[in-house]
């Protein structure tokens, strides 16, 4: 596991952003399509305990895992915790689709994640108290040379578990399959069997997962999502099938797919259907066009509505413009806490390092310096819009550097940094370290730093001595007043922002006393 100060984090909020507010109180009738949770947050899952309604979604490489958010109205939203702290002990990447269930009295999560072997098999944690975290049982599941994305139905007196399969075999088509589960739902039981075979001739592509089931008049519906999930050449769509059980045999609707991209909101997909009262709702992710792809995938809600006639459901979601990522309130962190803001993520592959808090500033350590590591250890948060700025105090003293990144991967990225008297203006590009300014300065104790960000990749730097005088730091190599970080694009999520430290000899701290992200 890692051993950072995380371990022993506890859950305050920074004051400006401990409630997400949308626009009324509660879900209204025709309620097409709306971001509804803030930031990053990929292959949501959703259930509701007694008139509470809680959510998480992927968090892919980046601890803490799985945040969990609560809401009484399917629309305003809390963050109360993280499934989990750290990382399981037997895992070590690639952390998706946490899928949540209720049953007696006991929540469940049913996660995504790569054993130390690399492969992706499926593990189960339980809670009594959502709020509290999860202990974890380990993996539940593994089936051919990738397992990922469960969802459970109570069906009757008996518990059953969907996947997908096959995604990493060639010699097979990709296939939904599913098995009953154990009554305390942590272990197989009985035989596996096929619910769902993907089409390589239609929009498909060869492609299902993220399927969520519900039932309605006698049927079991499902939703599930086909062809590319993701990046910038992705083509998300979601498709219905139902069946009479969970077992089988399923009907694929002829009117797939039901739910596809517009102007605002990119590859929707991988979603879990509610029912609230007599309205359905579908919480399921998309790319905003705004920033496309850098911001990654944000969480919205659209009603389901059902067809009279032949019983299907379906959205009213079509090619206008809505709303893109509107969900952007300012954060500001001076460090005065006893223990890192859970805001704060770090990347799990790339660091060992220690954050602690002293006196008002945050002190980041890089404890081993790696060389092929040319981004250095970075802490990061999730952009809720396509067009922000950070700031940031840093002490100039150590050779270290330290300052400001827009960080994808250890192998793309893009910064600026302070080290003594100097400055230096960086992009990492393919693994390779790019020097785009270097500049020095008068010798003092601390400098500001600031940089402001369009289109999710479009970088400005700038420092000040002063903190009234904003001076430009430009791209020298490229002759441009600001960066452009078009190399920032990754598949699996999207950018963050946030503070570095590059170890440098025996220096390997940075002590940082303010930070701020603002739109």
């Amino acid at each position: 596991m890692k051993q950072v100060l995380f371990a022993a984090l506890i859950f305050l909020f920074f004051s400006c952003n401990s409630k997400t507010e949308n626009t009324g109180s509660e879900p209204k009738n025709e309620l097409i399509q709306l971001q509804v949770i803030p930031g990053e947050l990929p292959d949501p899952s959703i259930i509701e305990v007694d008139g509470i309604y809680y959510a998480t979604g992927s968090s892919n490489d980046w601890e803490p895992l799985y945040p969990i958010y609560k809401s009484t109205d399917l629309v305003n939203w809390i963050f109360v915790n993280y499934v989990f702290d750290e990382i399981p002990e037997w895992t070590s990447s690639s952390f998706w689709a946490p899928e949540l269930f209720y049953r007696k009295g006991k929540f469940f999560v049913y996660y995504t994640a790569k054993r130390k072997d690399g492969v992706s098999v499926i593990g189960v944690a339980s809670s009594n108290d959502i709020e509290s975290g999860f202990e974890d049982h380990g993996q539940l599941l593994e089936w051919g040379n990738e397992s990922i994305d469960a969802f459970v139905l109570e069906e009757g007196d008996k518990l059953f578990v969907s996947w997908k399969a096959y995604g990493l075999n060639p010699d097979k088509p990709i296939t939904l399959m599913g098995s009953q589960l154990s009554d305390d739902g942590l272990q197989l039981q009985g035989e596996a069997f096929e619910m769902l075979v993907a089409d390589s001739d239609n929009w498909e592509k060869g492609g299902i997962e993220g399927q969520s089931i519900v039932e309605k008049d006698g049927f079991l519906y499902m939703l599930y999502s086909g062809n590319a999930c993701c990046g910038a050449g992705c083509d998300y769509m979601v498709g219905l099938a139902r069946a009479k059980s969970f077992e089988g045999p399923w009907e694929k609707f002829s009117g797939n797919p039901v739910l596809v991209g517009n102007d605002s909101w990119k590859c929707p997909g991988h979603g879990t259907a509610i029912k609230t009262g007599n309205e359905w709702f579908y919480l399921y992710h998309a790319y905003s066009t705004d920033g496309f792809p850098y911001i990654g995938r944000s969480t919205l809600l659209s009603q389901m509505f059902w067809d009279e006639e032949t019983g299907w459901p379906y959205f009213k979601v079509s090619n206008e413009v809505s709303e893109t990522a509107t969900l952007k309130s300012t954060i500001k962190d001076d460090f005065s806490s006893e223990k890192l803001s859970p805001h704060w993520r770090f990347d799990i592959p790339a660091y060992q390092f220690d954050a602690s808090l002293k006196d008002g500033k945050l002190h980041l350590t890089e404890k081993e310096i790696d060389p092929s590591n040319l981004s250095g250890t970075f802490l990061g948060l999730n952009p809720e819009s396509a067009d922000f700025t950070i700031s940031t105090k840093v002490e100039t003293g150590n050779e270290a550097w330290k300052g400001l990144a827009i960080y994808a991967t250890r192998d793309k990225s893009m910064g600026m940094g302070v080290a003594e008297n100097q400055l230096l203006l960086w992009k990492v590009k393919d693994g390779n370290l790019e020097e785009l300014n270097k500049i020095e300065f008068d010798s003092q104790e601390e400098v500001l730093l600031k940089t402001e960000v369009n289109n999710g990749h479009e970088a400005k730097f700038y420092y000040s001595l002063d903190g009234q005088n904003w001076i430009n730091v430009p791209d020298k190599l490229d002759q441009k007043e600001e960066v452009i970080g078009d190399h920032l694009d990754f598949w699996s999520w999207g950018i963050k922002a946030g503070i570095y430290v590059e170890g440098n000899g025996d220096s390997k701290t940075g002590i940082f006393d303010l930070f701020e992200i603002g739109y």
